[in-house]
């Protein structure tokens, strides 16, 4: 009778929450770091194994807890314990990444979505696939793969008892996939939404699965010691419902929601009362790349910079390993250290930031990588935010360091793409810092003053940037001389665009046009374009004059000219017999028509 009143007291607590429409599938490896050193080395399999980072032992295997060793236990104390304890270096986390990247690419071969939470734990969303199968079996016939938390007495109306069913052997389908494939054992959990499947999980760990139905969320929700135990409820709101005298989620469940307003917002208020029945909505999204990749050295304390260096020096070669990997061009950098505050009794974080040179990072047989000269530069731009950070004139005490790349560009490889242009075989240099490798004269412009490679990084409050430089205002090019030999393929694609440039005398020669059209132009009633562009066209009829039309003007390259193809050989002959002809029409004020595509716009200054 009592059991009888529990079940429909479970069910009255579900009453409002009819929402079962979901299947949700939470996997958690077995005491993950550890298997990864299992796998790695199977002498380990029959041995109590402990994973040390510093003075800690982070995980162990089930063989070392039987001996009481626990998570984040300090060594002495767990070799104390278990004196055959088997202690392995687990600081570089990339084994862990690569084993963790391997289950989360099993997993989507199920083709649902699959969100990751943190290295060792993924929910997979199957709702839809749950929804083909039910097409295709008899709902009476479909059994519980693993335990349920406990048996259904009454079948939903909904129909989730059978999705769940399914549900569960399609859990026991991915856990067995995950073993004969990559050697893993797993838990899993089964419910409507993931607050359930994420705490029913370990209930029968390890190595196996549990399910809970929507009906008995509450009772099982009751039984949580601890409201901590709820995954959204952190520190300060658990001190916050402990002022209140709620300690267990059965006192969660009970209080009035009147109470709960008093330290929270209403919002919040009837949140925590949902997840204490357990209720939750959030959606399930499918995990991408990440959105920062980044490493952290912690030590007892730090107060040289030499020694500071050394250890971002080491952490950035282990980064520069994970952004390979990761494929993304990184364009952001951000430093993070902890320090020790004898007056604030606490360690704080700050952190600054700043963009990067994308052209820091090279692409070499398909991988991203950095030469020296790269690292120099980031180390560089590390220890710069480090010295915004620390204030050398005075002591400091540093307990953290991190590096993190926080921005990502992808890499574009397509025939179309930029970086499959660059990597061709054709001369092409930086339109801001052209050199001429034929031209030997001293008349050649000088552009290093606006080479990118003479900026600097410029500091900003939080979020600094290291511009780009200003681009100069559009300069037409005269094309001046042919750099190449006389057997290639007379292209205009093929010109060096180091050597589209103008001397000092051409340079006069633009100018003195650019006066003359602009005198005229305070003439009444003329166009300034029209102006510009008859002063243009007469000063290339009187440079012109006296020679025949095979020949050009004596501003214009004869190599660059029989360079250029036969149609555009006869439109300039054309254009410097008569000039005149080359005058644009006035467009009319209400139509927008396209101006004529000649190649006098590209010889000839703009006003």
């Amino acid at each position: 009778m009592e059991e009888q009143n529990m079940e429909s007291s479970s069910s009255s607590c579900f009453d409002g929450y009819s929402e079962h429409s979901r299947s949700i599938i939470h996997i958690d490896i077995d005491c993950f770091y550890a298997q990864v050193e299992m796998i790695r080395n199977p002498e380990l399999r029959s041995v109590p194994v402990g994973v040390q980072q510093k003075n800690i032992v982070v995980t162990s295997n089930y063989e070392a807890r039987k001996f009481g060793i626990q998570k984040c236990m300090l060594v002495t104390d767990a070799v104390k314990a278990c004196p055959n304890l088997k202690l392995v270096n687990g600081e570089d986390l990339q084994p862990y990444r690569i084993a963790s990247n391997k289950i989360f690419t099993l997993l989507q071969t199920w083709k649902c979505p699959v969100e990751k939470l943190g290295m060792d734990e993924n929910f997979i969303d199957v709702t839809n696939l749950v929804q083909e199968r039910v097409k295709m079996v008899d709902s009476k016939s479909v059994t519980v793969a693993g335990h349920a938390y406990k048996v259904a007495s009454v079948e939903c109306i909904c129909g989730c008892h059978t999705r769940l069913k399914l549900a569960s052997q399609l859990a026991s389908e991915m856990r067995s996939k995950i073993f004969n494939e990559l050697g893993f054992t797993t838990c899993a959990g089964v419910a409507h939404n993931k607050l359930l499947a994420k705490l029913i999980c370990p209930l029968h760990k390890p190595n196996d699965q549990s399910l809970i139905f929507p009906e008995h969320a509450c009772s099982f929700m009751s039984t949580l010691p601890s409201v901590r135990c709820i995954p959204s409820i952190g520190a300060k709101t658990s001190e916050a419902l402990m002022s209140l005298n709620i300690h267990s989620v059965s006192d969660l469940q009970q209080v009035a929601p009147e109470i709960l307003q008093k330290p929270f917002s209403g919002d919040m208020a009837v949140r925590l009362k949902k997840l204490s029945f357990g209720e939750d909505n959030t959606p399930l999204k499918q995990t991408g790349r990440p959105l920062s990749i980044g490493l952290e050295d912690s030590f007892k304390t730090v107060s040289v910079k030499s020694e500071v260096e050394e250890r971002f020096s080491a952490l950035l070669q282990r980064l520069i390993v994970l952004v390979r990997e990761d494929g993304r061009i990184p364009v952001s950098l951000r430093v993070t250290l902890r320090k020790k505050d004898a007056k604030r009794l606490s360690s704080h974080r700050e952190s600054r930031q700043c963009q990067i040179s994308p052209s820091i990072f090279t692409i070499s047989n398909g991988s991203l990588n950095v030469p020296e000269a790269g690292q120099s530069k980031l180390m560089s731009t590390v220890m710069r935010l480090f010295n915004k950070l620390v204030d050398l004139t005075k002591p400091f005490h540093l307990t953290l360091v991190g590096l993190a790349f926080t921005k990502f560009q992808d890499r574009m490889t397509g025939r179309g793409s930029m970086v499959n242009y660059l990597m061709n075989d054709i001369s092409v240099q930086s339109v801001l810092n052209l050199t001429n490798d034929c031209d030997t004269s001293g008349c050649s412009m000088d552009y290093s003053a606006a080479s990118p490679s003479s900026s600097t990084t410029t500091d900003l409050s939080d979020a600094e940037v290291e511009p780009s430089p200003k681009k100069p205002k559009k300069v037409n090019w005269i094309a001046k001389r042919r750099c190449l030999s006389k057997e290639d393929v007379a292209s205009p694609s093929k010109l060096r665009v180091g050597e589209l440039r103008l001397n000092s005398r051409e340079l006069e020669k633009v100018s003195e046009l650019r006066l003359n059209s602009r005198d005229r132009s305070l003439t009444p009633r003329a166009s300034p374009a029209r102006e510009c562009l008859s002063d243009a066209s007469d000063s290339m009829k009187d440079i012109a004059e006296g020679s025949n039309c095979d020949s050009c003007p004596g501003y214009v390259d004869q190599e660059v000219f029989s360079a250029l193809p036969g149609d555009m050989q006869q439109e300039l002959k054309a254009m410097w017999k008569n000039p005149s002809s080359s005058e644009v029409p006035r467009s009319s004020p209400r139509t927008n028509k396209a101006k004529s595509n000649t190649i006098l716009k590209y010889f000839l200054p703009n006003k």
